[in-house]
């Protein structure tokens, strides 16, 4: 806290209890307007006016996606801790908090209702349950590749997850980030993502619209990116690649996640990574090596003519 005003002015916002029930809501994930007026039963007005009181304080971020804007708790590093001991200090016993919580999960039922007919009506078919930790195996040892410590603690920095489907990748991974993004062209494939965020707390994540070929964000923004099965049904993957390198910077990696077949062999991925100006560092297979894991980073940071460490597969080449 930089000063006495500043923690003032804080403290002000905080003290009102619709102002702590939301932040209290929204700690939990990202939620549409409609949302919190659920969870709340407060008019729209008035919820809109205390979100915007909170967004003034930096404690809460919106994020416009077509005819909705979604809110979620992002807390200035300067005031989380005192977010944090207020917050931690609300009795879940609460009855006001202990029905907020219900209506929360109601929603979140009501989302995962809607994102299970979603994938039956667009035929997409997420990693499996039991494919899951094998992939998560595999993704810790290539992340493991660049840094150490990242397969064991949040060591993964900002995080980008490009064609984010339904949410793989932060399930396995934004918990260990220290801030996500995850950015899909299709809205249907957003509102599954947005289940997947909410039920999991990931309060840390936000979903936006987003072109692969076109990312609205500054060079160098990203310490990770990830595409979990996106190269494999793009147009041009080459293109996909150099635009998932040119956010990220120096020191970061681009993870993939791709299903192995005859069409998207490791080979034709590994040139396209060099085509976009990226070096493969490490690889795995998973999921009874149907699923390739492949981490790459900038030529100057992989260094030049690297050797993918990793299990090699003959039937790649």
């Amino acid at each position: 806290m930089n000063s006495l005003g500043n923690l003032t002015d804080l403290l002000r916002v905080l003290q009102d209890p619709t102002r702590l029930r939301l932040l209290w809501v929204l700690r939990r994930g990202e939620l549409s307007v409609g949302e919190i007026v659920q969870v709340t039963g407060l008019s729209q007005p008035r919820v809109s006016r205390h979100l915007k009181l909170l967004g003034d304080a930096r404690v809460v971020r919106r994020t416009p996606d077509q005819n909705e804007v979604y809110y979620r708790a992002a807390i200035d590093e300067d005031r989380r801790d005192l977010v944090a001991a207020v917050l931690s200090s609300l009795s879940e016993r609460d009855p006001v908090i202990a029905r907020d919580r219900q209506r929360l999960n109601a929603i979140l039922d009501s989302r995962q209702t809607r994102a299970r007919a979603l994938l039956d009506r667009l035929g997409v078919r997420p990693l499996g349950a039991g494919d899951m930790p094998e992939v998560s195996a595999a993704i810790d040892a290539v992340l493991a590749r660049r840094s150490p410590g990242a397969a064991r603690g949040k060591h993964l920095g900002d995080m980008l997850d490009v064609g984010t489907g339904t949410g793989s990748m932060l399930r396995l991974l934004a918990r260990r980030a220290r801030r996500t993004i995850a950015v899909d062209l299709s809205r249907d494939m957003r509102l599954i993502a947005r289940a997947t965020v909410l039920s999991a707390g990931l309060a840390n994540c936000t979903v936006r619209q987003g072109d692969m070929y076109d990312l609205e964000f500054p060079d160098g923004r990203f310490d990770l990116v990830t595409m979990d099965r996106v190269l494999g049904a793009a147009d041009d993957p080459a293109a996909a690649l150099g635009e998932a390198s040119r956010v990220m910077n120096d020191e970061a990696g681009l993870l993939v996640v791709e299903t192995r077949s005859a069409t998207f062999g490791g080979n034709r991925l590994e040139r396209h990574l060099l085509r976009a100006g990226l070096s493969p560092v490490a690889r795995r297979v998973a999921a009874g090596d149907s699923v390739l894991v492949l981490l790459a980073a900038r030529d100057a940071a992989a260094g030049s003519g690297a050797r993918i460490s990793g299990q090699e597969n003959p039937d790649d080449r």
